[in-house]
């Protein structure tokens, strides 16, 4: 039996990314510790061999990890943390985050690291109790359109009334009987949650806003449901891409050639140029040049590719 660290990405999109290789490293029998920030102590919750979660937002747990190695050192210590002080706590085998060049994606970054010579697909581990609460929600529903409209920072965000906008023409064309649900990945996307809602409702077309009312595990889970999900650059597009979902992902003033989630069904949009937008010094201005039509398009694109018509 092998003793795994794991330290995870403090981005909730790179956690999901970094799945694949930490899957890889976990063999049957293996005992798993994870270091995390709180929103992702759920979403690692089934991972296999789960031993111990070491959850932190404001500093980090690093002298404290340190003292519990100095007698039982991890047999592999996987860092993709990036953490200063990683390098206190003793391991037998080191995987620490390289220096990324730009020119790769993660999942291929990692998958190196991890000693694979092929890329390791980001996964999912979703018990029981995630499956019932998707469920509930999704009671009733012959197809779900899901509305991750939420970011870290508003340069992220598409506008609020354009996915909106997007919503209502695909409930009145080719998703006509989709429920539509906004999901948020915690209590920063409830306002825009609330405004597409409202949007939609004054249109007299039903959607509902989900908020933050489920933990990310749940949310995978309801992800695996869905017909289709349209949204920024956050950790739900990234879990439904790895739940093998067709997923649009809008980008602006982050890099999709190197952390686009990642999956067999998953496109990403942006409207202009990384390099354009440097010359700009606006960082709203990528997300904001993408249009509704062509979101539209591309939406439809990965549906009809998906085989609807």
């Amino acid at each position: 039996m092998a003793r795994i660290l794991f330290l995870a990405p403090a981005d909730l999109g790179e956690a999901v990314l970094a799945t694949g290789p930490l899957g890889a490293l976990i063999q049957p029998g293996d005992a798993l510790s994870v270091v995390c920030a709180s929103p992702l102590r759920e979403f690692y919750r089934a991972a296999p061999g789960l031993e111990a979660m070491h959850v932190f937002d404001k500093g980090a747990p690093w002298l404290d990890l340190a003292l519990e190695r100095i007698g039982s050192p991890a047999d592999c210590l996987l860092d993709l943390r990036g953490a200063s002080l990683a390098h206190i706590i003793r391991a037998r085998r080191r995987l620490t985050r390289p220096v990324a060049d730009g020119r790769q994606h993660l999942v291929d970054h990692w998958s190196t690291l991890a000693g694979s010579e092929r890329p390791l697909a980001p996964r999912l581990w979703i018990d029981a109790q995630a499956r019932d609460a998707a469920a509930a929600v999704a009671a009733g529903a012959s197809a779900l359109i899901v509305l991750a409209a939420g970011g870290a920072t508003d340069s992220k965000r598409w506008p609020a009334e354009r996915f909106a906008a997007v919503a209502r023409r695909l409930a009145g064309g080719p998703l006509a009987q989709a429920e539509i649900l906004v999901l948020g990945a915690g209590a920063r996307d409830a306002a825009v949650g609330r405004a597409i809602v409202n949007s939609l409702d004054a249109d007299g077309i039903a959607a509902r806003n989900l908020g933050g009312e489920l933990d990310l595990l749940a949310a995978a889970a309801l992800l695996e449901r869905a017909t289709l999900c349209i949204g920024n650059d956050n950790a739900l597009t990234h879990i439904a891409a790895a739940a093998g979902t067709a997923t649009l992902t809008l980008f602006g003033p982050t890099d999709e050639r190197m952390r686009a989630p990642y999956g067999p069904r998953a496109r990403t949009l942006r409207a202009m140029p990384l390099e354009e937008l440097a010359a700009t010094q606006d960082t709203h201005a990528a997300i904001n040049a993408l249009s509704i039509d062509a979101v539209e398009a591309a939406a439809l694109e990965i549906l009809h590719a998906g085989g609807l018509r």
